[in-house]
């Protein structure tokens, strides 16, 4: 209940009264004092305001002079003069009286203070004189609350004592939870979005000062309740970016389902023909690529195919993709109005950015179910086998499904595998719906992307003195987690070739390649018959299923599921099954006795036909060693969760086995991702800012049924991809001791080459973990290994045929159409740069030097290069543009999904017990848990061993999650008893706990009858029992000192 308590409205809240000062005046902006009076003049007269400044003077004394000091006093001019003859203090007491407020004496048993039975038991303030209270109270406890109150001796870091702060504490408290509007509630409708949310959350008494006035306060302190200084809370102006703003676009009213003088039979028509240019289109690259050989098979092992085969789409994409194909024509005619309908259509002259919003907005549902065989799904028994999609979604689930449905049970489609990317900008497409950005701010054209990549993010070898090459690998994990862009294909599914530079005109509109300079440094400009050479290149899937601009797809579920171990898809999941004992499918090499399976998942595998390639929830398993090692690792944990529980558990079947082991892989993962590593990546003012720091106990309570957790544009072309510059160009292998007894593997020839893990000899598996833990990756900075940069997927014995991994970042996000990196240091609180010199403030002068000879423009710099430039912020891997965006992706990825470990939700929650051994989970104690060679390792693994910080510990040393928490049985244990199930127990004399199915829940007993407790337990168990001291305190102290002396 929000009522106002009548002691703190006739007391304790009256406490500032005893800070108004004896003066009050104005002080201008050169800091003079001015009209100064006495504070008794100033009450009903505001005539201070009405001069020039008069405001703003008034606030600036306000700031500028400290407050009288807290205590039992007041100004003299609140003891007659201000108030008419009215003495404030004697009104105030008076009025507590009138109001039969309780006693000091009484406040304090409430509060769980100490009985005052001598005014020595009360803490005062130095300044108080103890005979004058004497003399007007005879016992402490008949004094007044307002008087007592002040004369307390303030807590630390307050102003008050405890009783007048325990009366405030718990009228806000009322005031926050009585609040049905109340700002942070999640009480729909009034709720705020969380894009309000977050806005709201930048507001300070500061800003709201300078906004106000204009900024012609001048400056003002961050903490403007405190007294300047200037060390710590020095004058800041009132431009100043320190001082953060409300951006009111969250407020923007978005119309939704907007209409538009569109017919139903407008828009069939335009579908028809949409799907007629399509099947043309279709029709004619059809004979292009049987014309121009303009498909690749694994036959010539070349990078491109090498490539297209590690984004190749799943049926489910090329289903989707035939559906966006019609709609993207039919955009193109109902934005181009060239066609003869009737008067009725999209209203002229909207500009493109309106057209961007408006045109998703188009209700299809009432013409859709025309176009079944193009605009559907194939519902075939198969496809609903794989990818159910049953309705209504059951809450009461205890297991994620594969591709992420019905996890938001409101929006079941929500993050769930093969759906759309989201953007956090409109796409910057060169027509505003389709062409990728290639022009520049001028209207030329923007300079290659390998010429970017040249001039930008050429090989420069410098190791991190810091971090392990460990931290890359783990994020490539949670890459191949969370995002899967597939790229096209040509009909009948064939991978097109589009290295000819000429290959959009005479291949396929889906072709994009990358053209070499006359002065590359290690591909020639033309080929040996004189054409010119541009490197491979292929548009990402068409994915949107709405008209509008062009989208593309995520084949994964966008939540941090661990469907990099499991699929994304239930017959996915299937195959990796071993369907005993609740098992992953693995393969026994003898010296390795489990390894990954073994398979034909992966289409390009190198090592064929001597040696077979491996499979994984995800196919790319085997790009190169570390990654292969990784997953190896994984798996291992899965079966070694699943081994324990089926001892405990021992009438759990199969299916129980393998989805409870899953459930708590995907626990540990989690924990691993938010309390390890992303601390290091993004730095802990990021993890605070976006809420993404663990808690160390309880459950987070954050989760948005609202929120989407779809991986954005701006995560996967870009952010995510600043591992790049972490990977090394060879990755070492250690011994047991992290020592280097061997030859490392050079990663451009491996790729797809698995070798690495077969060689016995050279401690395959173990050797690469241990040098993954071992040795530093390379530092972060824009700079990319020459393995990646000149000889990625490379043809063996092909010393030009690789393609360089940051000119195709760069190209995918002008393929999808992402804007540049100038606009997302604006969306990240950053200053728009107006020239290359503006860059300053998060770039050194080589990169500063190096974008303005590649570029025209600093707003042309993409995002991958521009955010890849950027120093590293003080406690963090990464600058402050790929902390923001990568932040604003992992909040949601916490915030959006039902199933996040730390979640209270009903039904999925793990138990508060099996909550805290989770959180004993570490990367080092897994990598222990499931390495034959690892015995001492560095407590975090993430971090190079130090003997100060991080020195190495053995193994044993390191805690592990007890599994125990798992058992399923018919009671429970509490403080060793024994509760059966169902059923509610005493545990301690004022605490009852109930054994539930999901654990243990216990609860404080109200205690209506003090002398009763006491007689039923005894005074040691009374005592162990905070919750009965908190309310039985006056009982006890009188019986069991009454109890002392008689025994004395």
């Amino acid at each position: 209940d929000p009522t106002a308590l009548n002691e703190f409205g006739a007391a304790a809240g009256l406490f500032f009264s005893t800070l108004i000062p004896q003066h009050l005046g104005t002080v201008s902006l050169n800091n003079t004092v001015a009209r100064e009076r006495s504070v008794a003049d100033a009450f009903g007269d505001p005539s201070l305001l009405h001069f020039a400044d008069g405001l703003e003077g008034t606030i600036r004394y306000l700031l500028h002079k400290s407050a009288p000091a807290a205590g039992l006093r007041m100004s003299s001019a609140l003891l007659g003069r201000a108030l008419g003859g009215v003495d404030a203090a004697a009104w105030i007491v008076q009025m507590g009286r009138d109001h039969g407020l309780p006693n000091f004496g009484e406040w304090r048993d409430v509060c769980g203070l100490p009985t005052a039975n001598r005014y020595e038991d009360i803490e005062l303030r130095d300044d108080i004189d103890v005979s004058r209270l004497k003399f007007h109270f005879a016992h402490p406890a008949d004094m007044d609350l307002f008087v007592a109150g002040l004369a307390e001796k303030p807590l630390t870091g307050a102003l008050l004592g405890p009783t007048l702060s325990c009366i405030i504490a718990r009228q806000f408290a009322n005031m926050k939870k009585g609040d049905r509007f109340w700002y942070e509630n999640f009480v729909f409708p009034s709720a705020f979005t969380d894009e309000q949310l977050q806005e709201i959350r930048k507001t300070s008494l500061s800003s709201i000062l300078c906004e106000a006035t204009g900024h012609r306060l001048g400056s003002v302190q961050m903490e403007p309740f405190m007294a300047r200084d200037q060390y710590t809370n020095a004058g800041i102006d009132c431009g100043s970016a320190n001082l953060p703003t409300i951006d009111f676009a969250a407020w923007k009213d978005v119309e939704q389902s907007k209409r538009f003088p569109i017919t139903k039979e407008l828009l069939e028509r335009a579908l028809k023909l949409g799907q007629l240019q399509y099947e043309r289109l279709q029709a004619v690259e059809g004979i292009r690529i049987s014309e121009n050989g303009g498909s690749l098979s694994s036959a010539g092992r070349s990078s491109a195919f090498s490539h297209s085969s590690l984004l190749a789409p799943k049926r489910e994409s090329l289903d989707i993709a035939v559906t966006a194909g019609v709609l993207t024509e039919t955009t193109k005619i109902l934005v181009s109005g060239n066609f003869s309908l009737s008067d009725a259509g999209i209203p002229p002259n909207l500009e493109m950015s309106t057209l961007q919003s408006l045109l998703p907005e188009i209700d299809l549902s009432e013409v859709i179910g025309n176009y079944k065989p193009f605009l559907t799904f194939d519902k075939s028994e198969n496809r609903t086998h794989c990818l159910p999609q049953e309705m209504p979604c059951d809450h009461t689930k205890r297991f994620r499904s594969a591709s992420g449905w019905c996890n938001n049970v409101r929006f079941p489609h929500y993050g769930n595998a093969f759906q759309p990317l989201r953007r956090l900008l409109q796409p910057a497409y060169d027509d505003g719906f389709d062409s990728p950005r290639t022009l520049a701010k001028s209207g030329r054209l923007l300079p290659s992307a390998r010429r970017v990549s040249n001039k930008v993010h050429h090989d420069l070898p410098i190791f991190h003195a810091k971090f392990t090459h460990l931290l890359m690998q783990y994020g490539q994990i949670l890459d191949h987690d969370m995002m899967h862009s597939p790229i096209a294909r040509g009909t009948r599914e064939k991978i097109l070739n589009c290295s000819r530079c000429d290959s959009f005109d005479s291949l396929s509109i889906h072709c994009f390649p990358i053209p070499i300079d006359h002065d590359d440094p290690h591909f020639p400009a033309y080929h040996n018959d004189g054409s010119k050479r541009c490197m491979p290149f292929t548009r990402s899937l068409l994915g949107q299923v709405k008209l509008g601009y062009r989208n593309q797809l995520n084949q994964l579920s966008s939540f941090l599921d661990a469907s990099t171990i499991y699929g994304s898809s239930d017959c996915e999941t299937s195959k990796l099954r071993l369907f005993k004992q609740g098992k992953l499918y693995f393969t026994d090499l003898g010296f390795n006795r489990e390894m990954l399976p073994q398979g034909q998942q992966e289409r390009d595998c190198r090592t064929l036909p001597a040696k077979m390639c491996f499979m994984a929830g995800d196919e790319r398993s085997n790009e190169q060693p570390g990654l292969t090692v990784l997953h190896t690792v994984f798996m291992r944990e899965h079966n070694r969760i699943a081994e324990k529980l089926a001892k405990i558990n021992l009438f759990w079947d199969d299916e129980r086995l393998f989805q409870e082991s899953r459930r708590i892989l995907i626990a540990k993962l989690q924990h691993i991702t938010y309390n390890e590593w992303l601390p290091i990546v993004v730095g802990r003012e990021t993890m605070a800012k976006y809420e993404l720091t663990p808690t160390k106990s309880g459950y987070f309570k954050g989760y948005d049924a609202h929120c989407d957790a779809s991986i954005s544009h701006e995560m996967s072309t870009a952010a995510f991809r600043f591992g790049h510059s972490l990977v090394r160009n060879v990755f070492p292998r250690m011994n047991s001791t992290m020592q280097n007894d061997t030859t490392g593997i050079e990663l451009k020839n491996s790729f797809n080459n698995p070798i690495g893990v077969y060689e016995r000899q050279h401690g395959h598996v173990e050797s690469i973990l241990m040098g993954l833990v071992g040795a530093s990756g390379m530092a972060f900075d824009r700079h990319v290994a020459s393995a990646l940069r000149n000889h990625l997927f490379q043809k063996p014995g092909g010393p030009l045929t690789g393609l360089d991994l940051p000119a195709v970042n760069i190209q995918r996000a002008r393929d999808h159409g992402v804007p540049g990196y100038n606009a997302y240091r604006e969306l990240c609180g950053l200053k728009r740069a107006k020239t290359f010199f503006d860059l300053a403030d998060t770039m050194d002068g080589s990169a500063i030097r190096a974008f303005s000879e590649t570029y025209e423009s600093v707003d042309d710099i993409d995002l991958f290069p521009g955010s890849m430039s950027e120093t590293p912020r003080t406690g963090s891997l990464l600058g402050p543009t790929l902390s923001c965006i990568i932040g604003e992706q992992m909040q949601r990825l916490k915030k959006c999904d039902r199933f996040f470990y730390e979640s209270d939700t009903d039904n999925v929650r793990f138990t508060e017990a099996q909550l805290s051994e989770i959180r004993q989970t570490s990367m080092a104690k897994l990598l222990c848990a499931n390495s034959y060679w690892a015995a001492k390792i560095q407590p975090n693994v993430f971090l190079l061993p130090d003997e100060l910080t991080n020195a190495p510990v053995h193994c044993t040393d390191l805690p592990d999650v007890e599994l125990k928490e798992w058992s399923d049985r018919e009671f429970c244990l509490m403080d060793h008893s024994v509760i059966q199930l169902g059923t509610t127990k005493r545990v301690t004399p004022c605490v009852s706990c109930t054994c539930t199915a999901q654990g243990t829940e216990c609860h404080a007993m109200t205690i209506d009858n003090c002398d009763s407790l006491m007689l039923d337990f005894t005074e040691e168990q009374i005592k162990k029992d905070s919750v009965c001291v908190v309310q039985c305190a006056e009982q006890m102290k009188r019986k069991f000192v009454r109890s002392s002396r008689s025994a004395k």
